[in-house]
């Protein structure tokens, strides 16, 4: 892409790093004055949670390629885990609905007249057409297949058979009510699992809760959705955003104020986890880790701190930038109580298993979801999904997220969905950084170069984790009543 030649210069510009972790995991960034639980290492390390944890730095490319892999994880984890389908505020009224796809599988998610989220799978119990095709509607009464007629109600319930009188008895025994699916709809997000008994959310995502919360999603609302076709498998696209350590070469232009090194990693129950990475501070990457470069003046302008006559050097840009946030006439005009001071700058980057990674500020928050292509191993597709928080006229979520300057950030108009591919895929530059890097990665395994093992340094552990809470699904090693 573009990019690659636009950063040629600093890309590689790296001087060595003074202190070296062999362990990143041990690192917990320093608390401002303002802090909560939810800030604090994991009681767990990685090897606590996986004590098999070392067979997963060198594994093979198989999983990332072979047809037989993909319908296992269909069989085996697609079907007993809690998905994120969407946002609640795609769904705020009584007949609201969107449509949710992931595999082979397709689920409409409704609003009831009492208020209540139902979800049901998307066909219809008399030959298997596709109730909805279209991604969303809003004030719907029931849902009438297009074929034949048949009518079920918000909560799926058969309301009609058309022509009743022409089937047999032994048609007409067959339970002709849509199937539901478990949903729970928690925090501005909805939730959907299609097992007979699944684990309890609250128990699921139980590590999380706190931090999540603390983002006020419901609050929030839309204001870019897309779907990306990308030739790759959903775990290679998943991988790129569980790890730090491509950001130095395949983001440069971040390491003038994002620290890409030292970061904190946490390790939590389920396969979730996280990075929180320090934001308005110099990568230790970067040649002059003192002098207050252009992209720290940048954000220093944006939280209303002045440059000339500042009292500090790089080092201290990052509190004075939460101190500013803290002021009750702060120039985004919101109320940031109810967060940490590290909040305030850093990135909140976690991961929910199996296919969801959210980059988190009190602004707005970036959500990207991968979803497996219904019969290709090596198709997939990336959501992306940009959140607003009620901001002060003339502001927006970050930058990075890749929101057009024409784009109505108040929340008065939800945009539509955009499909579109990686060749042209409409995600802003750090996106769309990442994108050509799935492509490209996903074309390597196919490489007698590299013997079927791929390899992952502890900069990766997340990749590691992920892999091995998915096997646990795979060998049957997860307990089917979902024991905590």
């Amino acid at each position: 892409m573009a990019t690659k030649a636009r950063y040629a210069e600093i890309r590689f510009n790296d001087r060595p790093i003074k202190e070296m972790r062999a362990n990143p995991e041990a690192l917990l960034l320093e608390p401002g004055e303002i802090t909560a639980d939810y800030e604090a290492k994991s009681p767990w390390r990685l090897d606590e949670l996986y004590p098999d944890i070392a067979r997963y730095r060198a594994v093979s490319v198989r999983p990332f390629i072979d047809a037989d892999a993909k319908a296992r994880e269909e069989e085996k984890m697609w079907s007993r885990v809690w998905l994120l389908a969407g946002v609640s505020s795609d769904i705020p009224d009584a007949g609201d609905w969107f449509r949710f796809d992931i595999g082979t599988q397709s689920i409409i998610v409704a609003r009831g007249k009492d208020g209540e989220v139902n979800a049901f799978y998307n066909v219809c119990k008399h030959r298997g057409n596709e109730l909805v095709q279209e991604d969303f509607g809003k004030g719907a009464t029931s849902f009438t297949c297009i074929m034949h007629s048949w009518r079920y109600n918000m909560k799926g319930k058969n309301v009609r058979v058309t022509d009743r009188e022409t089937f047999g008895p032994e048609a007409l025994c067959q339970n002709l009510d849509l199937t539901p699916v478990h949903v729970r709809d928690w925090g501005g997000l909805i939730f959907v699992n299609m097992a007979a008994d699944p684990m309890p959310l609250e128990a699921y995502f139980a590590d999380l809760m706190p931090m999540l919360a603390s983002y006020r999603m419901e609050e929030m609302h839309v204001v870019k959705d897309l779907t990306i076709e990308v030739p790759a498998n959903w775990k290679t696209m998943y991988s790129v955003f569980n790890e730090n350590y491509h950001a130095h070469a395949t983001h440069p232009q971040i390491k003038p104020y994002v620290d890409d090194y030292n970061v904190q990693y946490d390790h939590y129950r389920h396969g979730h986890n996280r990075h929180l990475f320090p934001v308005a501070v110099v990568s230790p990457r970067w040649p002059d880790s003192r002098f207050i470069n252009v992209g720290l003046a940048f954000m220093m302008q944006e939280a209303g701190v002045k440059a000339v006559g500042f009292k500090g050097d790089a080092r201290h840009v990052r509190r004075a930038i939460q101190a500013a946030k803290r002021r009750p006439d702060n120039v985004y005009g919101m109320d940031f109580s109810g967060f940490t001071d590290n909040q305030l700058t850093d990135d909140w980057n976690p991961s929910l298993f199996p296919n969801v990674t959210l980059n988190m500020h009190p602004e707005g928050v970036l959500l990207q979801r991968f979803r497996p292509h219904p019969t290709d191993p090596e198709k997939g597709y990336h959501d992306v999904m940009v959140l607003s928080a009620r901001l002060g006229e003339g502001r927006r979520p970050p930058a990075y997220m890749g929101v057009e300057d024409d784009v109505d950030v108040s929340g008065k108009v939800r945009p539509p969905r955009r499909r579109t591919t990686h060749e042209n895929p409409q995600g802003g530059e750090v996106v769309e950084q990442d994108i050509a890097n799935m492509v490209t990665l996903q074309r390597g395994m196919r490489s007698k170069g590299l013997n079927d093992i791929i390899v992952f340094s502890e900069q990766e552990r997340r990749i590691q984790q992920f892999l091995a809470e998915l096997d646990l699904y795979l060998t049957d090693a997860k307990e089917p009543d979902w024991t905590p």
